[in-house]
């Protein structure tokens, strides 16, 4: 069964490692991703400065495990040395469930989940026509693991949607924005809590701080802020410059000195059209079709977490093994 699997973050490595645990050939899978390295929003970048290359997770800043599948397989990446623990919580009371990160950035895990099971995807490719792509590459069944309006519209071009009451539903699952503001301070926040995280829950500004340094990811001061869904909205098509100093201003409590813009050598703007899914599809994927078979996976449809993603991708090559 050739099948093609559109986007190497967390899904649609689950389901690459997944197809192959049902016997899949691995010269039948073929895995592309329009970014340059696997991850997706499991992401990292890095700012040079002068004491040094600052590191950062933009996107996804922790991952928990709860279902026994992805435990299972968070405990062989430990073991491997490509994800750790991070906290327990970043309340003033530990809950007991821990938060992993990646060893050395978010992206570790998916960099193992690809190695780990021999997995080599095309990076730096492009679709925008899945019915042309499968004119030169012919497929059995396609998994698309993109957000599900850029999915919907490689399917649409090519007149491979599903039935329309499906495509309806499909077309009705929405996402929230994120815009992620980097910096590169010469010295360290001093307003966060020791391993470094801050969450905000119904804060009117603000979703997440991170200092990438306490978290252990970075050798040199770097910071994460993550503005609210509502903030990113309303900043969405402001300047990098207007972003900044608003930034600035709302997480000056977590900052401190190292928020003063004298004290940065380098900043980056990062805006996330799909940061999460605001409606959450019953299902763990949709399957339709027979020439090929098509099924969507992702955190649209097991939860918008990181391990519902992994889960969705699981339960899609399930899925279109069986069809």
């Amino acid at each position: 069964m050739r099948t093609l699997i559109v986007g190497a973050g967390i899904a649609g490595l689950a389901a690459a490692r997944r197809l192959l645990e049902l016997g899949l050939e691995p010269d039948d899978l073929r895995i592309v991703d329009k970014a340059r390295g696997v991850g997706g929003r499991m992401a990292s970048r890095r700012i040079g400065t002068p004491a040094g290359v600052a590191r950062f997770d933009h996107g996804a800043q922790f991952f928990t495990s709860r279902s026994e599948t992805f435990s299972s397989v968070v405990a062989a990446a430990v073991d491997a040395g490509a994800v750790v623990e991070w906290t327990r919580g970043f309340g003033p009371d530990p809950d007991g469930h821990p938060r992993w990160r990646g060893s050395a950035g978010m992206t570790s895990l998916c960099k193992w989940l690809a190695a780990d099971a021999g997995l080599e995807p095309l990076l730096g490719h492009r679709i925008m026509d899945l019915r042309a792509e499968l004119a030169d590459h012919p497929a059995d069944a396609v998994i698309h693991t993109a957000p599900v309006p850029q999915a919907l519209a490689t399917l649409a071009l090519g007149a491979m949607l599903p039935e329309p009451t499906v495509a309806q539903q499909l077309a009705e699952i929405h996402y929230k924005p994120t815009i992620a503001v980097l910096l590169a301070p010469q010295i360290d926040p001093t307003g966060l809590a020791a391993h470094g995280g801050a969450q905000y829950v119904d804060h009117p500004d603000l979703a997440f701080v991170a200092d990438n340094r306490a978290k252990g990811i970075s050798p040199v001061p770097a910071v994460t802020i993550h503005l609210s869904n509502e903030r990113s909205n309303e900043l969405w098509n402001a300047t990098d410059d207007d972003v900044l100093t608003r930034a600035l201003a709302w997480a000056a409590d977590a900052l401190g000195e190292a928020g003063d813009r004298k004290a940065l050598v380098g900043h980056q703007i990062q805006r996330w059209r799909y940061a999460g899914p605001v409606d959450i599809h019953p299902d763990a994927t949709v399957v339709w079709g027979n020439d090929p078979v098509v099924a969507l996976a992702g955190e649209a449809f097991a939860g918008p977490k990181v391990e519902g993603a992994f889960l969705s991708g699981r339960a899609a090559a399930d899925a279109v093994f069986v069809r």
